[in-house]
This record gives structure tokens, C-alpha cells and sequence, in this order.
């Protein structure tokens, strides 16, 4: 075991709010809401103004946020701090195959193209991708995009 993983472990005789709110898991904004609140103690201060937690407002307030129920004995409900959501990777629009797109343009009448203008088009009208868009949409957005530019 590392040492600093031991003082982790060991209760601190003082805590500063920074910590305290990640020990609660919270933003230090919901943190001084609910001491507000009465739900969590107020932090008290050094001579210099510091806020700090001594241990046994740090357990009461851990308890608080374990239990539901704040140290003024009010029933609360947390929200849990949800993580930052992973964005689907996007395939670029360029390396994907347009073979099926292309058919379906020279089945409405646009003739001449080649799958570089398709992808082209594709790129302009769906910088991001089209994998959340349905066949239809991308058909005819590039269709309309390919009119409008004269090409085909």
C-alpha cells in the first residue's frame, strides 16, 4: 500500500470544502446550497477565514448524503453526478461508401455523377456524419444540395 493511498484511509482532523465536496460528490455550489439548506453543516473558519471541516462534521455530513436525511433531520433526495456522456464515434462521411446513394440519384434523373461529387456533397450537407439519419433524409438533402449546385 502507498502512502498516499494510507492517508486517504485515515480520517484528517481538518478537511478543506474543496475536499469535502468530492468526498460528497457534489459541486461546491450544490455543496453550499444545501448547507443553506441546513442540510449539510456550515464549514467553520481558521483565524485567517479559512473554511475547513473537522472530522466529525465530515462523518455527519457523509452520513447526510448516505442516508437521505440532513443533519437538520430533514428527508432529502440527491441527484447523482452523472458522468460526462460518450459521443458515438461518427464515421467520417468521405470514407463511406456512397455506391447505393449514387444508384438512387441516377434512379431520380441525375445523371454523370461520380461517387467523389457524392461524397462531396454528402461532406457539405453532413459535416458531422450521417449515422443518425435515415436513408431517405440524406437521399434527399443531397438531391437538393446537387440541384441547387448545378451539378448532374
Amino acid at each position: 500500500m502507498t502512502v498516499n493511498t494510507m492517508n486517504e484511509n485515515k480520517a484528517k482532523a481538518a478537511i478543506t470544502v474543496s475536499r469535502q465536496c468530492s468526498l460528497l460528490k457534489m459541486s461546491r455550489s450544490q455543496f453550499y446550497w444545501h448547507v443553506k439548506r441546513g442540510t449539510f453543516h456550515a464549514p467553520l473558519r481558521l483565524p485567517n477565514g479559512r473554511p475547513y471541516f473537522n472530522a466529525s462534521q465530515v462523518e455527519d455530513n457523509l452520513k447526510a448524503r448516505e442516508l437521505g436525511i440532513g443533519v437538520n433531520g430533514e428527508y432529502v433526495l440527491f441527484y447523482e453526478r452523472s458522468e460526462t456522456p460518450t459521443k458515438p464515434k461518427v464515421t467520417p462521411a468521405s470514407k463511406a461508401d456512397h455506391t447505393g446513394l449514387l444508384e438512387s440519384l441516377h434512379a431520380l434523373g441525375l445523371s454523370g455523377l461520380t461517387t467523389k461529387q457524392v461524397g462531396e456533397a454528402v461532406d457539405a450537407c453532413y459535416p458531422k456524419g450521417t449515422n443518425s439519419e435515415g436513408e431517405n433524409d440524406v437521399l434527399r438533402t443531397v438531391f437538393r444540395h446537387l440541384k441547387r449546385s448545378g451539378i448532374g
